[in-house]
């Protein structure tokens, strides 16, 4: 149906609507992106502020750290304490009082003056304070206290850690305190909040009264009013302070609103009118189209009505003369004439068809000739690469007396009608031969015909049924429900099929695959029914045997794959229907494997029986629990939405805690719990299976014992370590490793005396991989050894040729992966790689992580101890970030201490890093170890590390890391020392 037309002012109005909307729209977009901007500008400019409080906070309380390593060092004496005390107090700007207090007394402040008032005073025992010193010993945390009067004068805030000294063979000892006082005055001023109020806005840094909940403010502007401000949160011990920001004059333009608003309207103004224009113009080409089109139409009507009368006649016909010459030929299908109508005409049936053929035509004409009419004659002819057949109708013409008679012939195709009657025969023997029985009944349901295999399977003979209703075969029903839900069907969709039980004349029952089907008569009401059904009964008790073998696990009676892949399909299609959520749960005993290695497979299969009972009685009756095998099972739950699903993994858990009574033994579980939901996880089960696969790993990840609901981040990450695990595994096969090697320059001589081999990986479509993504997913496939080996060998070959070369001895450094330091063959692999390159064990340094060392610090000790004693040297690599002991320190064989980068980087700066740094040397010299800092950048880090002691340098101010090429090339231009 066309659509109405839209008259062409009406058309500009609606675009000048549609415009206009459109257009304020857009303004309201720009001026909400505008305030978008400006708001992020200012949460940025808030967020350096509040860093810059927050790190000169952070910095001026860092002399709790200091004095605390003093206090350890000590074991609890600090006889230069005035010393010390004044040498951070130059190192930390803000701070107004350090102070110790043995079991929470304080004993000693620096300066003195001033501050008399705390000796003696003891938070423990105060009762405002009681509660923060409490928490700060019992934490074994720093606390902050404040913002409150100072006894000096102003605000500021005080600082307090516990110390606690650890013996040797006894636990941690409370010390006492360590106290930094700060006042807020001064390390607010080093955070420059006054360039704010310059720059033209509003700030006002507050926090959230511990007593009341109110706000206290602690520093505003001096026009304090803040309109919708952005607050960025500055965490500090014991809580957090805000910095809210606003600008003073407030967030929008009004007259940027208004100028693009009249911009918006003159727009859709001239929009408007353009379209009424040309609707205008289309209205007229419209006219002229509907008169073109009517003639046309006109036209065409008459064609088609003579062609309708033409093809009227589904028949060929001719006009013939006596002797079967073809006179005129019209046919609507060429195809079924001998030859194409202009090439027959003229031409005598003799000529054209076989002698047989051509005597039945010419045998029509003569009857025709003598009776008038002739018909029921039937040829066959040969076309269309096949035989068909023709009947014959012959009619005379009147002509005019004298002239030769004149016949016309129509030849009908029943080539088709034919065939239905030798398939009708046909039909007629199978129905009678057939394997399955038949029966025929008319519309009132009586028996018309059976065959013989009815007689065989029911033992009714023909006499017995034919004549009867069909309810012969079903008088065992008590009543006739199951015939009527089949009456319904078959009168609904004209078939049904399906199981039935029936009985014989010997009312034995059996089963039987039964089909009817409604036959029509012409006027679409039903004229008969045929069923034909089998005996199935001894196929269905085989399908049920092999149905159990194929379907349910054989331990716990739970379905298996197959079956959990037709019941989730199930479920999903219903839930795509209903539209309710479906939650895919998989689940993994942690640890599983001890229990068969202890205690023996017969125990773990019954704690595996007894667990598949407890599962399924968790859940509803229609939801699956399978075992997918060994200690994996998947549960597919109808009906879950998220909450509900959680509530059934924590339920899970809760089941699992209870012990499991395994014969003598009492057996605790623990699961890892991974959980997926349909629509929002993924559409198919396949997808959801395996996001509660990578959601349950990413449990068990996590500590296990617990579940995880599937994330996009957890496929993410998944994906994403699939990609590099597999890349991985032939990556320095395929030559995609490489080692560089980043100089190490002795502080002292400026001569470059070894080097760190560094893993880099070029992947052909990955890029550059950093080695901090790809090393974690070595080590979590176990590929971290093979690629360990690999590393080793190449850093020791690559010092052999350096030696060939003619170069000077260097020390190569090789960084240790914590699960290649746990291989009990480690000091064996390690002296085998050292005799198949040929060089001294001292040229070799290996470096470990504190977190390496101290995870089993006896089984590192002995470790370290055996390469030791083959001369080779060990490291502990980014020395600072960790919580090594002392005590454990002291017994490791190290050689070097390597100073983290992230302390070296603030050097200059920083006053908590170069305390730290100092520390470090410090202890390294007591201890009689070397030290070596990473990350040198500026010639000032290398004066500072150079005044403190520090032995060796490594960084980009000397070199980044180089290829083995390059950095032969480098220490040929090194020839003369460098710089120290």
């Amino acid at each position: 149906m066309p659509l109405p037309q839209v008259k062409p002012w009406t058309a500009g109005l609606v675009a000048f609507a549609a415009s206009l909307m459109a257009s304020m729209a857009m303004v309201w977009v720009l001026q909400e992106n505008q305030l978008r901007e400006a708001r992020a500008r200012v949460s940025d400019l808030a967020a350096d502020h509040a860093q810059a409080v927050q790190r000169g906070l952070e910095r001026a309380l860092s002399a709790n750290y200091s004095l605390a390593a003093l206090v350890q060092q000590g074991q609890g004496e600090v006889p230069n304490f005035q010393a010390a005390g004044e040498q951070l107090l130059t190192f930390h700007p803000g701070v107004s009082m350090l102070a110790l207090g043995p079991q929470g007394t304080i004993s000693q402040v620096v300066p003195l003056k001033g501050n008399e008032r705390a000796l003696g005073f003891n938070p423990l025992n105060h009762p405002v304070q009681r509660a923060e010193a409490l928490l700060a010993r019992e934490t074994r945390h720093l606390t902050l206290a404040g913002p409150m009067e100072l006894i000096q004068g102003g605000v500021g805030v005080v600082g307090r850690l516990p110390v606690f000294i650890k013996g040797a063979q006894t636990p941690d000892k409370f010390w006492g305190f360590t106290t930094v006082t700060i006042r807020l005055n001064e390390v607010l001023a080093l955070a420059h909040l006054s360039r704010l109020e310059e720059r033209g806005y509003a700030y006002q840094l507050w926090r959230v009264a511990g007593d009341d909940g109110g706000r206290q403010v602690i520093s505003q502007s001096s026009r304090p009013t803040l309109v919708q401000p952005v607050e960025r949160p500055l965490e500090l011990p014991n809580g957090f302070w805000y910095l809210s920001v606003s600008p003073v004059n407030g967030w929008g333009s009004p007259q940027s609103l208004a100028a693009r608003s009249t911009m918006a309207l003159l727009f859709s103004a001239l929009l408007g009118y353009l379209v009424f224009l040309l609707g205008r113009q289309k209205a007229q080409e419209r006219h002229l189209a509907a008169l073109v089109n009517q003639r046309t139409a006109e036209i065409e009507e008459a064609r088609r009505h003579m062609e309708a009368t033409l093809s009227a006649v589904p028949d060929s016909l001719f006009e013939m003369s006596l002797d079967g010459e073809y006179l005129s030929v019209q046919t609507p299908d060429p195809t079924l004439l001998l030859r194409p109508p202009a090439d027959m005409l003229g031409q005598r049936v003799s000529d054209l068809m076989e002698a047989e053929a051509a005597e039945q035509v010419l045998g029509a004409l003569a009857d025709a000739h003598r009776d008038g009419l002739s018909g029921g004659r039937l040829l066959a002819l040969p076309l269309q690469g096949r035989r068909l057949w023709f009947e014959l109708s012959v009619a005379r013409m009147a002509v005019p007396e004298g002239a030769a008679p004149r016949f016309v012939v129509l030849s009908r195709d029943i080539t088709r009608r034919r065939q239905d009657e030798d398939m009708l025969r046909l039909t007629a023997k199978v129905f009678e031969q057939s394997t399955e029985a038949f029966v025929v009944t008319d519309a009132q349901e009586r028996i018309l015909m059976v065959n013989q295999a009815f007689c065989d399977l029911s033992g009714f003979s023909r006499e017995d049924a034919v004549g009867k209703t069909a309810k012969l075969l079903a008088a065992h029903r008590e009543d006739d429900s199951f015939r009527q839900l089949v009456r319904v069907a078959v009168r609904q969709r004209g078939h049904w099929q399906g199981e039935a039980w029936n009985q014989r004349k010997n009312r034995s029952r059996y089963l039987q695959w039964l089909s009817i089907s409604r036959v029509d008569n012409s006027l679409g009401e039903p004229s008969h029914y045929i069923a034909s059904f089998r005996d199935i009964t001894q196929q269905k008790e085989t399908e049920e045997r092999i149905r159990s073998l194929a379907y349910f696990d054989a331990l716990t009676g739970l379905p298996n794959r197959s079956l959990l892949n037709e019941r989730s399909n199930l479920s999903l299609a219903s839930a795509r229907r209903s539209g309710e959520p479906v939650a895919v749960i998989y689940l993994d005993m942690d640890h599983f494997k001890n229990v068969n290695d202890s205690l023996g497979h017969s125990v773990g299969d019954e704690l595996l029986v007894d667990f598949a009972r407890r599962l399924k009685a968790l859940v509803k009756e229609q939801d699956t629990v399978s075992r997918l095998g060994g200690d994996e099972f998947v549960l597919v739950v109808n009906d879950a939405p998220v909450a509900q699903a959680q509530q059934l993994a924590e339920a899970i858990l809760a089941m699992s805690a209870t012990p499991f009574q395994i014969g003598p033994y009492e057996l605790s579980v623990t699961l890892s719990i991974g959980v997926a939901l349909y629509p929002q996880h993924g559409e198919d089960f396949d997808t959801l299976h395996q996001r509660a696969d990578s959601a349950m790993y990413q449990a068990k990840k996590s500590g296990r014992n617990q579940y995880r609901l599937f994330t996009a981040e957890i496929q993410q990450a998944a994906a994403r370590v699939l990609q590099l695990e597999n890349a991985l595994r032939k990556a320095w096969e395929r030559d995609q490793m490489t080692l560089h090697y980043q100089p190490q320059v002795d502080l002292g001589t400026g001569q470059v005396i070894g080097a760190e081999a560094l893993l880099r990986w070029r992947h052909p479509e990955l890029g550059q991989v950093s080695p901090a993504e790809f090393i974690p997913v070595a080590e979590d496939t176990g590929l971290i050894l093979d690629l360990g080996e690999w590393v080793l060998r190449t850093a020791l070959q690559q010092v052999r040729r350096w030696q060939d070369q003619g170069l000077p001895p260097l020390t190569v450094s090789v960084n240790l992966s914590p699960v290649q330091f746990r291989q009990p063959l480690l000091p064996e692999l390690v002296q085998r790689l050292i005799k198949e390159a040929g060089i001294a064990p001292q040229l070799l340094e290996l470096e470990l992580t504190e977190g390496a060392a101290m995870d089993d610090p006896e089984g590192a000790i002995a470790i370290m101890d055996r390469l030791h004693d083959q001369g080779i040297r060990l490291l502990i690599d980014d020395f600072g970030t960790g919580y090594s002991s002392l005590s454990h320190l002291k017994r490791f064989q190290v050689y070097k201490l390597k100073i983290d980068q992230s302390f070296v980087r603030d050097l200059s700066e920083a006053a908590q890093d170069q305390g730290i740094v100092k520390a470090i040397i410090g202890m390294a010299q007591a201890l009689g170890l070397r030290t070596i800092a990473e990350g040198v950048e500026t010639e000032g880090q290398i004066e500072f590390l150079r005044t403190l002691g520090c032995d060796e340098i490594q960084g980009y101010y000397y070199s980044r890391p180089l290829p083995a090429a390059e950095f032969e090339a480098y220490l040929t231009r090194q020839s003369t020392p460098l710089p120290a």
